[in-house]
């Protein structure tokens, strides 16, 4: 099988099992030989910032890395990506071969297994697959959905520092219909005397989370925000709310590392698709801010650096988000916002998001693309915020469009 074929068979299998991921997973390390075994794991789940939180503690560990007289190797799994499969498992920041991806993808799809594994599972035993061949010390790994029956939460080895970002109402079919539920949900990737670090949250969730580390006898440190004075690679005020969460994971773990080079992994971490300028003239900044709590992060951030100014807002999403929630928050910010449906099976088509805009009462304008939408923007002279799905940002990249254009 060729690259593409491959990933094409991959990412046509169900987006949600029939099985239990966690079970999966399992049953995946056992045929195997459990790879995972003998990784340096920090597991990390949350409704928003566990990818930036990720990338956070990626880039501190190569800083420390390189500062050793040791060097050892850095693995990253994250999800979903921008605009290849192979952005989701990385090594020292650099992404798996697709070479390696055809190869390790087709041992997997030959294996008989008497679970149906998800796309997603595919690509965590691959991960798990890779980290093992090419030696990885530290694997820092992002949940997909949930925690407690999470692809991610089936690994033999257990994590030595799990961290959970935020909570918020997300997926509320699969994980409830409240921030207790979901707290608990997430709260199912902490391990008997494994330390914990959360996130700013509600205390009804982080009431949840205190207590699941109680029973299971875990120090649990709060982690607020990062000295104003520290430069980050990312950018966005709530960026120092997640790179406070890293910091307290590294500060969680067994090796030592000073307070230097903690600073230089911040400063140079790499996280795109969030709050990312892709072009100053005209100024687009594009975000995968896609459910209510991500787009405050972004509303807020934009206040911050530009207060009361307008933007032209362009918005595509899928369908089972809380869009209408999502236009409301940005909506006293623009006089306009203009509307593309994602290239995906699950995306809300734009006219149906236009509709619901316009009910409440802002301007919408349904467009075929979102270089048309730009276009359109471009008249108003105003700075144009993209946001609503990671998967549309990817097209917007993926497709080339960067600080060169205008």
């Amino acid at each position: 099988m060729t690259y593409e074929q491959v990933v094409h068979t991959i990412d046509n299998k169900r987006r949600f099992g029939k099985a239990c991921g966690r079970d999966v997973t399992q049953e995946f390390m056992d045929v195997l030989g459990h790879p995972e075994l003998g990784m340096h794991i920090i597991h990390i789940a949350g409704t928003n910032g566990k990818g930036s939180v990720a990338a956070f503690v990626s880039s501190i560990l190569q800083a420390a890395s390189f500062a050793s007289s040791e060097h050892f190797k850095v693995g990253l799994f994250t999800s979903p990506h921008l605009i290849d499969y192979t952005e989701r498992i990385q090594i020292d920041g650099k992404q798996i071969s697709r070479e390696d991806v055809t190869r390790i993808g087709q041992q997997l799809l030959d294996m008989e297994l008497k679970l149906e594994p998800t796309m997603f599972d595919y690509w965590l035993a691959m991960a798990m697959v890779y980290f093992k061949e090419q030696q990885v010390d530290y694997v820092v790994l992002e949940t997909g959905l949930g925690g407690a029956k999470d692809s991610t939460n089936g690994l033999r080895q257990p994590p030595e520092v799990c961290a959970i970002t935020s909570i918020g109402l997300e997926h509320t079919q699969y994980l409830g219909d409240t921030l207790a539920a979901i707290a608990g949900e997430k709260a199912g990737i902490i391990k008997q005397g494994v330390p914990v670090v959360i996130g700013e949250m509600g205390e009804e969730a982080s009431q949840v989370i205190e207590a699941r580390c109680d029973e299971l006898g875990c120090d649990l440190t709060h982690a607020t925000q990062v000295d104003s004075d520290l430069k980050l690679g990312l950018f966005g005020g709530y960026q120092r709310k997640n790179a406070a969460v890293a910091v307290e994971i590294i500060r969680n773990l067994k090796m030592t590392v000073d307070n230097q080079t903690i600073a230089d992994g911040l400063a140079v971490a790499v996280w795109p698709g969030r709050m990312h300028v892709i072009s100053e003239k005209p100024y687009i900044l594009v975000d995968g801010a896609h459910n209510p709590s991500g787009v405050t992060a972004l509303r807020d951030s934009l206040k911050a650096e530009f207060s009361n100014q307008k933007f032209s807002f362009i918005m595509a999403v899928m369908a089972d988000k809380d869009y209408v929630e999502m236009a409301q928050i940005v909506a006293p910010m623009s006089e306009r916002i203009f509307t593309v449906t994602v290239d995906s099976e699950r995306a809300l088509q734009a006219k149906e998001l236009a509709d619901a805009i316009a009910a409440l009462g802002v301007k919408a304008q349904a467009c075929d693309s979102y270089e048309s939408a730009i276009d359109l923007a471009k008249t108003y002279n105003e700075k144009i915020i993209v946001f609503g799905s990671l998967y549309f940002i990817g097209e917007i990249l993926g497709a080339g469009y960067d600080k060169n254009k205008s």
